[in-house]
């Protein structure tokens, strides 16, 4: 697969068109990723802008980039898992968020071979230091990523439901390397597409298989019976 990017896009209208094309069940994850969106659009940090999108039969899933290239995340695993432990058709897209008005979110988003990917990521993840805890309350701590979990319980009860938080590398100048190539690289070896033709060949995928489905259904007894036998041999 040659790679394409889709310049200068409506993230959030292209994203949910091609989450109705792909997705059958728990679309309601897409309203989750919408919202985490339009919160990152916002950050004054560069990392915030550059997300992974994964569109499976069975849901979406957004995270950013940053966190997948940390060893032992909640990202890195979920990244790592959809690939290797099911075998749902994901769509996998790289997105690069460059301005937002309202619901109204710019940038560009690019093809992924996530398969490839994920052997990528598993060779480039970085460990990691430290954590830092964000509270309603405005209070921050930055903790050992060894006992983060009984700090979190114990900061919890003193400021409240963690509102965010941020994970710190063993070398910020090593993560930052790996994303910045990634993204150079990205660039370099995508051609430039057209969103709208890419969502309409999703849309003939997506009608084929259902017309595959129902011929299946409709196949007389004797015939699907001889195909498991043969399938057995």
């Amino acid at each position: 697969m040659i790679p394409q990017v889709f310049r200068d896009v409506d993230i959030l209208g292209s994203l949910e068109q091609i989450m109705d094309q792909h997705t059958k069940h728990y679309k309601d994850d897409f309203y989750i990723d919408r919202n985490i969106i339009c919160k990152l659009a916002d950050s004054p940090d560069e990392t915030d802008h550059h997300l992974i999108w994964l569109c499976r039969p069975l849901g979406t899933h957004i995270m950013r980039e940053r966190d997948i290239y940390l060893e032992g995340t909640h990202e890195n695993k979920c990244f790592s898992f959809y690939h290797d432990q099911t075998k749902e058709n994901i769509l996998a897209y790289a997105i690069h968020l460059k301005s937002r008005d309202g619901f109204n979110v710019t940038g560009d988003v690019y093809q992924l071979d996530y398969a490839a990917e994920v052997e990528r990521v598993k060779l480039l993840t970085c460990p990691i230091h430290r954590i830092t805890f964000f509270f309603p309350d405005d209070t921050e701590f930055t903790v050992p990523y060894r006992t983060y979990r009984g700090a979190l319980n114990e900061l919890s009860q003193k400021h409240g439901e963690l509102k965010a938080m941020r994970y710190e590398p063993e070398s910020e100048v090593e993560l930052n390397v790996i994303l910045r190539r990634q993204w150079f690289k990205r660039d370099r070896h995508a051609d430039l597409g057209d969103i709208a033709k890419h969502i309409a060949g999703l849309n003939k995928s997506s009608v084929r298989d259902k017309l595959q489905e129902a011929k299946a259904e409709v196949q007389p007894p004797a015939q699907k019976a001889a195909k498991k036998d043969q399938q057995s041999l």
